[in-house]
């Protein structure tokens, strides 16, 4: 594993410090969890193709250089607008792989080059608060609900897609891989099988509605008939629901589920709606039901944590329902509601 990860990176790493990181791959790293093992990687090699496209040194024994290579590095980060915690982590991740190769640590000893990112990443925040994904709110979701007369199996897919997003706080990425296993009708929640938080690679259970379970269940009926004979489709049908993904690629005329292979059953391997089509699904289904906003990926997640404020609900429990891992976004959240009720408030007051 270590051998293969570096020459991965193409890091080239000297002999006395080389033997460090390779001890620390061979030891330790193996036994992290997947999750956790690709999470580095990743952030690794995000870092090394960005040094790599811009002719700088990435990690080295020189503390200089490493800082020139992550100043750089932070500065592209906040301009991308990245998520907030993603570049903490990127910048986590860096850290610990000094320590693990022995190298000087700018992030840890460089005074000018902490405060420099502090600077940044306080700039990098302002914008994104300016820009955060437009909410989705519970009445947003049940005008959706109540003018959408489902016309093809597109339209109730999306139903029920937006609808398990808003319940469950999901994220596009945390929608796609859901399977129908992941479905406990009797519990109202389902298994989330993956997430940007999960690092031990567990999944974590979230709640869905009466409601949203409803379309599902509207969704995998309508799938599994057959629009020409109106009869149930056969079990081995490729185009039938039995098991496996649960929101699959419908045809151009939305009326009928694209050809599926249920035999693969490694996760990974599991072909997934792309962020891209999650994305336009939402914006369709909110156009048509008269919802106009610039809706994300992130809109339901957003709107049912800020719902969920408006109506009094703690920190605490918006982070557990949406699997914060700090308490910092509900908060955020928290913070819109209330400025919106106390101005809303003083606009009713002055007749604005």
């Amino acid at each position: 594993m270590s051998e293969l990860t570096l020459r991965d990176l193409n890091v080239i790493v000297p002999e006395h410090h080389k033997e460090a990181a390779n001890k620390y791959f061979t030891d330790i790293f193996n036994l992290l969890p997947a999750n956790t093992q690709r999470s580095y990687k990743s952030d690794l090699k995000q870092y090394y193709d960005f040094c790599f496209a811009n002719d700088l040194p990435g990690l080295t024994p020189d503390m200089e250089l490493t800082e020139k290579s992550i100043k750089a590095y932070v500065m592209t980060m906040c301009e991308s607008q990245l998520a907030h915690n993603t570049i903490v982590h990127r910048m986590a991740t860096l850290s610990k792989f000094m320590a693990v190769a022995k190298f000087p640590n700018p992030l840890k000893q460089s005074e000018y080059l902490r405060d420099f990112i502090k600077l940044q990443m306080k700039a990098h925040d302002i914008y994104a608060r300016a820009n955060q994904a437009p909410a989705l709110r519970l009445r947003d979701l049940e005008q959706i609900n109540n003018n959408v007369i489902p016309d093809t199996l597109l339209d109730i897919r999306d139903l029920a897609m937006i609808n398990m997003m808003f319940d469950g706080l999901l994220r596009a990425d945390e929608v796609a891989p859901v399977q129908m296993k992941h479905i406990i009708y009797k519990d109202n929640k389902i298994l989330v099988p993956t997430s940007k938080t999960d690092q031990s690679g567990k999944g974590s259970l979230r709640y869905v509605s009466n409601t949203t379970l409803a379309y599902v269940s509207d969704y995998i009926s309508e799938a599994n008939i057959d629009r020409n004979t109106q009869l149930e489709k056969q079990s081995d049908d490729p185009t039938r629901i039995n098991k496996g993904i649960l929101f699959r690629p419908i045809s151009p005329k939305g009326t009928t589920l694209l050809p599926y292979d249920e035999s693969i059953t490694r996760l990974s391997d599991m072909p997934k709606l792309a962020y891209v089509n999650i994305y336009k699904s939402l914006k369709r289904i909110a156009k048509k039901g008269g919802v106009d906003i610039p809706i994300s990926g992130h809109s339901p997640r957003v709107g049912a944590a800020v719902t969920m404020a408006e109506n009094k609900v703690s920190t605490k429990e918006i982070q557990d329902a949406g699997d914060w891992k700090s308490p910092d976004m509900p908060a955020r959240y928290t913070e819109q509601a209330q400025v919106e009720s106390g101005m809303s408030k003083l606009a009713d007051i002055f007749r604005r």
